[in-house]
This record gives C-alpha cells, structure tokens and sequence, in this order.
C-alpha cells in the first residue's frame, strides 16, 4: 500500500497548524530519509522518506536516532537553508503525492519538496525555481525529461496522460467507460487508471460505498451513485471532515490506513490522525524488534520526560536578558537620583547626560516622582540581577536531566531483553521522571558484560545503574575508562592491575565503547575518549551513570560486536 492523494491532502492540513514554526533540527535517520523538528509552542518531529518500497511523509510519535553520520551535501544544505528557518506555507499540486514545504529563513526562500510516488519518490530541496540538490540525483541518462541535479531548474512530475480529474467525471463519461470495460474486471482496478489522484484503495472504497461490494464489476454499477461516492471521497479537501481510519486483519495488524472510514474493510478502527495511521501501518513493516511493544511504551515515557525538559528549557532561555541590559537599568536610576532636579513632574521621559557625557532618554512613569522612578529601575534591575544568577544554574540542571534521559533513550535502544528493557523503566521511575508508576521491589538491574581483551578483563554497563556500577564499583584508580565521545553509551572499563596496556587493546575496547553506544546503527567510525578511573566524577546531585572526566585521550573506532572483538 503506498501513501496517496488524500492522505497527503490530510497531512497538509495537519501541516498547516505549523505554519511559523521553526526547524530546530534536520536528522538523517537513514539513507532515504529526513526528519525535521519543528517548534510553534510544541515540539512536533516530520519524517520525510523516499524509501522505494515504504516512501511516506508524517509525524512520528518520537524524535528518531540520528542514522547517517557522513555529512552529504544535501545535509549541509539542509542546515544551511532549513535548520533555523520558519515553515511559512505547505502546498499540494493539484491531485499529485507531492508536498511543498516553503520556508524563510537567514539563507533566504527554499522549497524542500517531497515526491511520495513509490520507487519514483524523491526529496528535492529548490531554492529560486533550481534545484539546490535532490536525496536521489536523477541525471538526463536516467531521465530526459525531469533532470533533477544541483543548478539544474526543477521540473515537476509530469501530470498522467488521457486522465480525468475525479470531480470533473460526468455522469455520461463514466457511463461510456463503464459500457467500453472488460464485462469481468474490477471497477475498483479500473478508476485508478481512469482517474486523477485515486489509488486502489480509494477506488475500492468508492465502489464499496457505491454497490456495497468493493469486487464489483461494470454491470453492477449504477453511474450516479459511484459518482456521489467519489464526491464524498474527492471533496474532502475542501471540506476537512477527514476520518482518519485503520483496517486491521484477523491478528490484528494494520494492514491499511486512510483519511476517511474505510467501510468495505470488516475490520477498522478509527484514529486520532493520518500520522498515527501511517506509523502504525509502517512500523508494523519496518519493525522486526520482538521487543517493539514493550520498547515503544518506554520509550514514550522517556520522550515525554524529554519533552517536558525542552520545554522548560525554552522558557529558561526566554528568560535569560544580556548583562548590558540589566547594567542599563541600573544606570538609569543612577542617573536619576543624580539629576533628579533636571526631571519636570509628570514628564514621561527624560534626557540626561550619561557617565561619558552623551545624552540618554530615560523612559518614565509620569506619575511617579523622580526618585519613585528611579526606586523602579533600580527594583526591575535587582529581578533580573537575581534571575541571571540563577537561570544559569537551573539551565544546568536541566541539561543533566536531558542527559541522563538521552542515556535512557540510548540503553533502551541497545536493550537486548525484556529484563533490560524494564531496568531502565525503573531508572525513569527511580529518578522522579515516571510518577504514575512504581518501581518493582527488587527489580534486577542485570550484571554488566564481562569479557577478556588481550588479557585483561574488561566490563561493560548496558544501563544507568551499571554503568555507576562498572565505574565506580568495580574499577580502581588505575583502571582505563571508555566512553564514546559527544552521545550517550556505555561506560567500559578495562581493569589493568597496574600493566601497560597494548594500543591494540585500547583499539579493540573502544570499538567495544562504540558498539554499545548509538553509533551502532550508522556502523561508521567515531571518537572515543579514554582516561585513568581515577579522573572521571560523578556529576554532583545528577541521576546515576552522569559523570565528568578529564586528562583524555582519544581513539577513532568502529563499533564491533564482542565475538569480532574478545579473546576467544
């Protein structure tokens, strides 16, 4: 099942409530496709795929890891034209699977554009009618017609030839077709090819609501009712009584969505928005994980938790005002109290020679006296005074409490069990993140991984408590400490009762470090620091597993499972 017409004009509408947000973000997940997070007062996270089997465009429910760490010349675009610009207008070219994401931003203009056509999909980022560059370059050997390389004009997909536009179909042109048809063949197989925008589930609806058979064939089809039927589908645009519905089979997998009731389905249930039907209908496809159902639902909790930081990290940071501005306010009442003989009574605002002689307006209360405002700007001044002191602090506090939860994020990705897939739930709870639940007593946290590299025994925490474990528990002073550099991980200690330890070695435990960590996914390399037990600190007051180190050196590693990498 691929995404088609309506289920995109469903999503534009849902887009159009983004309008003026900002992208915070723009994230390869994988090699076909982009996410962007998006901020209007809430955090919301677009995934754009040109996948060639599952090609699709929704919100997905979390922020999704990052997958490619090559930075290609379409990311560095991205970031350049899209990170940081406003959403200023969704467009869909009348009956296409295209979307048009218009935004502004420091760069200037740019369009990124989404093709959700199947194996033909494709996301091209246009700036000023040519293409700034495409997530597949399509090259005139490839296509003559629709040359999508940097520099080169964007051309749009080519309209179908010989269709008719649902809301344009007669009742006498439908008549005609239906009486030219193959007596035994399907009408819903024959609409797609007839009609503009109508993909076979559309067409099976429409023939359902119409004869109360989605199988029916030509002679079963009274004219005018597949006609009002198609109507009812096709002016959902324009109305937006969207009814976004899944069909589900007898196990209980999705097995279609849409933006309307799907009636000629036995077995449907409705749902909050066309995004949630997609990302049911998909992960179903692309999910092999026999933990998905128990990971997902941890996962939400962290990525609320998550949510719930950012956001109070916003508004921090609305609140930090510059120190010249609060020294301004100061001085204002300074210069008051020193000319408060030059102010008139009443005056709403005031000239006054500053410390280097240049003149200042003051802006004033004019019922208030001289020094009453003056008392004012000295009041407003303190607030913020006290609140640079403080917002600071409480910055850092909330960015722990967002490290720690990426730690989570990071733990339960590389959770291999149910068992471990609970003992950072318990890490949520234990830590006040998950008030609605309780820990359980006497919950396992699991042992950390112990293997031999070289010789020396190494081990390995796969979670918050094992990794304040293997760190500070297990290890002494003299003992190297890995940890892979700028994201969450594991910690991994090699124990060396006071030995040299071989380059190899260190080598093969950083690739260990890099293995239980996110950059497992992207398989390329990446820093990992290494230091002496004794220079790594628990951040102070912070959730387990936290820590600070210092006087690191650094490795480029692979991440390599164990069996590539331990004694054998």
């Amino acid at each position: 099942m691929h995404v088609d017409y309506l289920t995109l004009a469903c999503l534009r509408d849902d887009l159009d409530t983004f309008l003026g947000a900002r992208v915070q973000q723009v994230v390869f997940p994988d090699e076909w496709s982009i996410e962007l997070e998006l901020y209007a007062g809430r955090r919301a996270y677009l995934l754009l795929s040109a996948h060639p089997q599952y090609a699709r465009m929704l919100f997905v429910p979390q922020k999704l890891r990052r997958g490619l760490d090559t930075e290609t010349p379409l990311l560095l675009l991205l970031r350049k034209w899209v990170r940081g610009a406003r959403l200023v207008d969704v467009r869909q070219p009348e009956w296409e699977r295209v979307l048009e994401l218009h935004f502004e931003g420091e760069a200037g203009a740019c369009v990124l554009i989404a093709e959700i056509m199947g194996r033909y999909s494709n996301l091209v980022l246009v700036h000023d009618g040519r293409v700034l560059d495409a997530l597949k370059r399509i090259g005139p050997d490839m296509n003559r017609y629709r040359v999508t390389l940097p520099g080169k004009p964007y051309v749009p997909p080519p309209p179908p030839a010989d269709k008719i536009a649902p809301l344009d179909l007669t009742p006498d042109t439908l008549a005609r077709l239906l009486a030219n048809a193959p007596a035994d063949e399907e009408v819903a197989r024959l609409l797609p090819r007839w009609l503009l925008g109508v993909s076979p589930t559309a067409a099976r609806e429409a023939v359902y609501r119409a004869t109360g058979s989605a199988d029916a064939t030509p002679h079963d089809v009274e004219p005018a009712a597949l006609l009002d039927a198609l109507a009812a589908l096709y002016r959902l645009p324009e109305t937006g009584a969207w009814a976004p519905h899944v069909a589900l089979d007898e196990e209980g997998t999705v097995v279609a969505f849409a933006p309307y009731e799907l009636r000629h389905q036995p077995r449907r249930e409705p749902v909050d928005d066309i995004s949630t039907a997609m990302w049911r209908y998909f992960s179903a496809r692309l999910d092999t994980d026999p933990y998905a159902a128990a990971r997902q639902q941890v996962r939400a909790r962290i990525e609320d938790a998550l949510a719930r930081v950012e956001r109070s990290l916003d508004q921090l940071r609305e609140q930090i005002v510059p120190e010249e501005e609060i020294t301004r306010l100061r001085e204002a009442g300074e210069l008051l109290l020193a000319y408060q003989w030059q102010v008139p009574r009443g005056a709403r605002e005031a000239t006054l020679p500053d410390y280097e002689g240049q003149p200042r307006t003051i802006t004033l209360d004019p019922t208030k006296t001289p020094v009453e405002n003056a008392q004012a700007y000295f009041e407003r001044y303190e607030k913020l005074r006290r609140a640079a002191e403080e917002v600071p602090k409480r910055i850092a506090q909330f960015e722990t409490e967002r490290a720690f939860l990426q730690q989570l994020l990071a733990d339960l990705e590389l959770a291999e069990d149910r068992m471990e897939i609970d003992a950072v739930r318990d890490a949520l709870i234990e830590a006040g993140f998950e008030t609605t639940s309780r820990r359980r007593k006497g919950a396992p946290v699991g042992r950390p991984l112990r293997f031999e590299v070289g010789g020396f025994p190494v081990y390995v925490g796969r979670n918050a408590r094992q990794n304040d474990e293997v760190t500070f528990k297990r290890a002494s002073g003299d003992d190297l400490w890995f940890h892979v550099r700028g994201m969450p991980g594991a910690h991994v200690i090699l124990k060396n009762a006071g030995r040299p330890v071989p380059q190899d070695v260190i080598e093969r435990v950083a690739s260990l470090a890099a293995w239980y960590s996110p950059a497992r996914k992207g398989g390329s390399e990446v820093l990992v620091d290494y230091t002496e037990r004794r220079y790594v600190r628990r951040v102070p007051g912070a959730h387990p597993g936290l820590v600070t180190y210092r006087n690191e050196q650094t490795v480029w590693a692979a991440p390599r499972p164990p069996d590539e990498v331990v004694d054998m």
